[in-house]
């Protein structure tokens, strides 16, 4: 059996929309970096202390080498890990069997599909808990009906006698990262036939390529080439406006499909620039295009100097002093210091206008005055 899946549950929310993409990311390096390492030390610090029941000892600036990258235990990761930790062991119930990183075989839907579980709970003849710890502090990420999570605890229900599922996010260094979503096992029994459509259709040979959110939801190391990424943007423009247009004639239709593949193009196109900014390095021409250093803010060559020079003269007005911002001084002072409630008591989030976001986002829907309605 190879060392990875062909179809890995990691990646399954873009096979399953685009199965053009197991094949065109076949042979895409994929080598690991600084985040990634550092999540791997998180999810080696949680295991050890979910298994050792206690906390994982004094490791706090501890320099632990993995991948090839030096990554130091802060007090945020403790956090971080301490919050999922105590997230798991509140869900562990008398008499529930606790796996941890268990491998998920998935033979019975297609041989080439497994993948490895944070954590597994089996409450025999009642139901089976699938923990996911994201370390990240990107996008958060939601539980409702989420792929990876259901390959796994498909994987899983095949081989034990329970009647519901439970799907755990934990993504603790994200406001509101802790999601779950449930179902009946008769709902795995229906996310069963159609993954094994979805499987068999992303081995085609010909399997085609289909771009839209999850091009960067899921980090596809393929979109700088992919054609069908290449020509979103194009086709959102000539198939559906055939010239730009003024954006107050666009239809409902039609800005709803521009807001759901913004981001998508916008990634895209960054990696475009990102690609192009490479070669160029490397010595490739791209004509009307030239690379040039970006320079930052300007800093002082010696505060000394300066303050020598000009301190008698301008005196205490040569300096700034405030207060760090909440977020800066949770990482200070560490959440288990501040408690759960120091947001609440301390801080407040000043209203700063209204933004569009997906349904499924965090936030309560703005709902018209009677004034606005009568003038809508």
């Amino acid at each position: 059996m190879t060392k990875h899946s062909v179809l890995p549950a990691s990646s399954c929310e873009r096979w399953w929309n685009c199965p053009g993409s197991v094949n065109a990311c076949a042979n895409i390096p994929n080598p690991p970096n600084a985040y990634m390492a550092e999540g791997t030390v998180a999810h080696m610090l949680a295991e050890h202390w979910l298994k050792a029941n206690k906390n994982p000892g004094p490791r706090l600036g501890e320099i632990i080498q993995c991948d090839g990258f030096d990554v130091e235990v802060t007090e945020a990761m403790l956090d971080a890990v301490e919050e999922y930790v105590q997230y798991v062991r509140s869900h562990i119930k008398k008499g529930a069997v606790v796996r941890f990183e268990e491998k998920v075989e998935l033979k019975e839907v297609n041989a080439v599909m497994f993948g490895t579980a944070d954590t597994v709970i089996v409450e025999p003849f009642k139901a089976v808990h699938i923990f996911d710890l994201k370390f990240g502090q990107g996008k958060r990420v939601s539980a409702w009906k989420n792929k990876q999570l259901m390959y796994y605890a498909l994987g899983v229900a095949l081989k034990e006698d329970v009647s519901r599922f439970v799907i755990h996010i934990c993504q603790p260094r994200v406001e509101d990262g802790f999601t779950k979503y449930e179902g009946p096992i008769e709902e795995l029994k229906d996310f069963e036939l159609e993954l094994k459509v979805k499987a068999e259709t992303a081995l085609f040979k010909d399997a085609p390529l289909i771009a839209g959110d999850w091009c960067k939801n899921t980090f596809c190391p393929n979109r700088v080439n992919c054609p069908a990424l290449a020509g979103l943007a194009r086709e959102l423009v000539v198939r559906d406006f055939d010239s730009i247009p003024a954006v107050d004639v666009l239809t409902v239709e039609q800005i709803q499909k521009v807001l759901r593949y913004e981001d998508t193009i916008k990634d895209w196109m960054a990696k475009v620039r990102e690609h192009a900014t490479e070669l160029m390095l490397q010595g490739v021409d791209i004509p009307g295009w030239k690379v040039v250093e970006s320079l930052g803010h300007a800093k002082w060559v010696d505060e000394g100097v300066v303050t020598a020079e000009f301190g008698e003269e301008f005196g205490d007005k040569l300096y700034t002093k405030k207060l760090v911002s909440p977020a800066q001084f949770e990482k200070l002072a560490g959440k288990k210091r501040l408690g759960p409630n120091f947001r609440e008591d301390y801080t407040v989030r000043p209203k700063a206008g209204y933004k569009v976001v997906e349904e499924n986002e965090k936030g309560e829907t703005v709902k018209l005055t009677k004034a606005e309605e009568d003038f809508k």
